[in-house]
């Protein structure tokens, strides 16, 4: 069996990849980056997805894709980008794979959406038949392309979509590597509200787990799963926090901030294009976030195996340890506002 693997070489794409080397078959990877030396073995095609011809060439032969490629402004090579560059590359790129799948007669796509499709949640948790009313780009891209999937399989192709909570692992980008930056640093660590609220997380391990598992399962044609951790055992924001900080050791202070100035100066460089920080962060940073999961444990008989404090512990620790050529710079405008924040740390 030959299994290609879209954004091979990211953060769920590397987890991926792990876990079907250890089954029969062979891969064929795709990315922009380059692959580890541990995935050299394997057949890999530089491209980008929303490039049709590379997508065609690469899906001839290959029995399972499993489409994890996205560009998000979080990622450093499309810090610059506009939302509707975003939103455009992720659509284009689901139609070229799902087209290039039906040409090849591919037994089954896995596509990896998100979280972001919801937008404010309404109702906690979240089932898969919550609004989809997402705030920005990325979960609009999302959104569009699981459309893209339904229509592909009305015309006879085998697709499951995943919608998981924000990932945690090796080699992770994004929002929490701040976290982690400034953690490793002795910082202060800079909460939006009191931190009483409760945000799921998953781990990329347990989805990857999802991905194969779905695409060995007939009864997850055409579904839509959310992925989380337990969601009993979600903590608050505040006691995952501190429990990394305390973990560290680096006495990183923890400092709560109001959230309606940040929001106000968060959204107006997303505006002119100067934040990494993007709606789906500043709007949903101090609310609660929690999806439902019993449609993917029922169906698919899969559960995580990881909760909130340990997988972003282990990713930090990862992160301590893999050495200045991994540890993330500072963004300039997360240096300005550290600058301008108070540094009064809140009562542990």
């Amino acid at each position: 069996m030959l299994s290609l693997v879209t954004g091979s070489s990211g953060l769920l794409g590397r987890c991926l990849v792990e876990r079907l080397k250890e089954r029969a078959g062979d891969l064929r990877l795709i990315d922009l980056v380059a692959p580890d030396p541990d995935q050299a073995a394997h057949e890999f095609i530089r491209a980008d997805v929303s490039d049709e011809d590379p997508v065609d060439a690469a899906t001839r032969g290959v029995d399972v894709i499993y489409h994890l490629a996205a560009a998000q402004r979080m990622k450093p090579q499309f810090a610059s980008w506009s939302e509707q560059e975003i939103m455009q590359k992720n659509l284009d790129g689901a139609r070229n794979v799902l087209r290039a799948a039906e040409r090849a007669g591919v037994r089954k796509v896995v596509f990896v959406s998100s979280s972001g499709v919801y937008g404010v949640p309404r109702s906690l948790p979240c089932d898969e038949d919550h609004p989809a009313v997402p705030l920005g780009a990325y979960g609009r891209s999302k959104l569009l392309a699981e459309a893209a999937c339904r229509e592909a399989c009305e015309r006879g192709l085998d697709v499951t979509v995943f919608r998981p909570m924000s990932l945690f692992g090796p080699h992770m980008s994004g929002i929490f590597v701040m976290l982690f930056e400034w953690v490793r640093r002795g910082q202060p660590v800079y909460m939006l509200g009191r931190g009483l609220n409760r945000v799921q997380t998953v781990s990329a391990w347990d989805v990857a787990d999802a991905c194969v598992l779905a695409s060995e399962s007939p009864s997850a044609r055409g579904a839509i799963f959310n992925l989380g951790s337990e969601p009993e055992t979600v903590p608050t924001v505040l006691d995952m926090v501190t429990a990394l900080v305390d973990h560290a050791g680096t006495g990183s202070p923890i400092v709560p901030i109001p959230g309606l100035a940040v929001r106000a100066a968060a959204r107006a460089l997303g505006l002119v294009g100067k934040s990494p920080i993007v709606a789906e962060h500043y709007i949903l940073a101090d609310r609660s976030f929690i999806l439902d999961i019993e449609a993917v444990k029922a169906r698919l008989d899969w559960a995580p195996r990881y909760d909130n404090t340990q997988m972003m512990i282990d990713a930090y620790d990862w992160y301590a340890k893999a050495g200045e050529a991994y540890w993330q710079p500072l963004h300039p405008v997360v240096r300005l506002l550290s600058r301008l924040l108070p540094t009064r740390a809140s009562g542990r």
